[in-house]
């Protein structure tokens, strides 16, 4: 008898891994229609189940999500994109779905951009606007951490992390600029110069503001000591924080926390509130407790996500 083991060594390497059957053939010493049945078999004894995604969102399930996160969580606007099996096709889906939402929602004319950092406003940086779609008269301004715009330890995921690339990107494939005087109160603020400018008419100027959401600290704790520090990671390690939003932490009943590092904030938390566009864009199963987190905060606008993470907060309300 064929063990679940071996069948599902050979699932790994044909469905996961991409290699050929006769490749895992000759590993095992059977014959490539051998391999065939051990994929068969798999499938018969439910270690590999297949399900087929399609590549669209119907008007029936958005209206559906959308008014159930409305009553549940009180979000006045959720955008769906298609789910799928895979992190790198659930990315894709989730930048280009994002990407499209902003190009379609806000106009062409000057807009005050806020954004965030981390691999999903990376990525959405460099999505590749359409010539005729550019955005040049688009402003953007980084929302930062201070304590990590002056930590070098994240070598592997600096760019991720890095104001000067993700706006960067943001010019190059979206148009648009940055503020002079605001870049300028960044350098001051990296160098702990005396500030020339008042900061604070920068953030009222914003007309969206756009963040990733981050997970809790248990799953990356090395990467959260070196965004926060040790001090603030020790202290919110005991308060339940299931995610982050723009450096502000919170809790699974929605309870915000704001941590003061080096007693230098970039931007208030109340001061993300009085932005008239909030967008959170995450999904997968390790973000639904982050984003259920969020919702419960009642300070996000709108939530861009895929369907299998919005059927799975729906669950996991239940």
């Amino acid at each position: 008898m064929i063990s679940n083991e071996k069948l599902f060594a050979v699932a790994v390497a044909y469905y996961l891994n991409g290699r050929r059957q006769k490749e895992i053939a000759d590993e095992y010493g059977v014959s490539h229609v051998q391999v065939g049945k051990y994929l068969k078999l798999a499938h018969d004894r439910g270690i590999v189940e297949i399900n087929i995604n399609p590549p669209y969102v119907t008007k029936d399930e958005q209206k559906r999500y959308s008014l159930l996160f409305k009553e549940i969580y009180g979000l006045p606007e959720l955008v769906l994109v298609p789910g799928a099996n895979s992190e790198k096709h659930m990315y894709s889906f989730l930048v280009e779905g994002a990407s499209e939402y902003l190009l379609r929602s806000f106009p062409k004319s000057q807009t005050n951009v806020g954004f965030g950092l981390g691999r999903t406003m990376n990525e959405i940086s460099s999505y590749k606007v359409r010539t005729t779609d550019r955005r040049n008269s688009w402003r953007y301004y980084p929302v930062l951490n201070y304590n990590l715009i002056c930590n070098r330890t994240l070598d592997d995921k600096l760019d991720y992390f890095d104001y000067r690339n993700i706006t960067e990107n943001f010019i190059r494939f979206w148009g648009g600029q940055t503020d002079r005087n605001f870049m300028e109160l960044v350098r001051q603020e990296i160098n702990q110069e005396s500030p020339t400018f008042d900061v604070t008419e920068y953030w009222n100027s914003l007309d969206i503001i756009i963040g990733g959401i981050g997970v809790p600290f248990s799953r990356e704790p090395n990467v959260r000591k070196a965004m926060f520090g040790e001090k603030i990671t020790g202290e919110l390690r005991g308060k339940d924080i299931t995610g982050d939003y723009l450096n502000y932490f919170f809790d699974t009943e929605g309870n915000v926390y704001e941590p003061i590092m080096h007693g230098r904030q970039m931007m208030p938390w109340n001061k993300i509130q009085a932005v008239k566009h909030k967008i959170a864009i995450a999904a997968g199963y390790q973000k639904v407790a982050s984003i259920i987190g969020l919702l419960k905060c009642q300070t996000v606008d709108t939530l861009i996500t895929d369907v299998s993470t919005a059927r799975n907060i729906l669950e996991y309300a239940k």
